[in-house]
């Protein structure tokens, strides 16, 4: 399978555009299906969720970036907290590891 995003800065450029409604280079024809993952988890009562990007480093190997979503007051909103990148040259482990104190909030995949 072909990899969406072969570096960094192609998540990057993605991520910028997504605020001004440019959200084709993020999702591809995943689009319909994380809104309905964002739909079926807002019905369930989350209050968080995350996006998890896969990626692949030609000396390190596979390496994982997230995004973390919350919900607002709403209930229908969502809002980009953070964007959580592990420090896999230093701790390698944490480079596929889902990010500590968020194991338990629901991801999309996107690779």
């Amino acid at each position: 399978m072909q990899e969406r995003f072969t570096i960094a800065s192609g998540v990057s450029r993605a991520i910028k555009a997504a605020p001004e409604g440019d959200f084709a280079s993020l999702f591809e024809n995943d689009a319909d299906s994380w809104w309905a993952f964002v739909r079926e988890r807002l019905d369930l009562g989350a209050d968080e969720l995350m996006i998890r990007i896969d990626l692949e480093d030609d000396s390190f190997g596979p390496w994982y970036v997230w995004l973390l979503f919350s919900v607002q007051e709403h209930g229908r909103t969502l809002s980009l907290e953070s964007v959580l990148i592990p420090d896999y040259e230093n701790e390698p482990d944490a480079a596929l590891a889902t990010p500590e104190g968020r194991e338990r909030v629901l991801y999309f995949v996107l690779s």
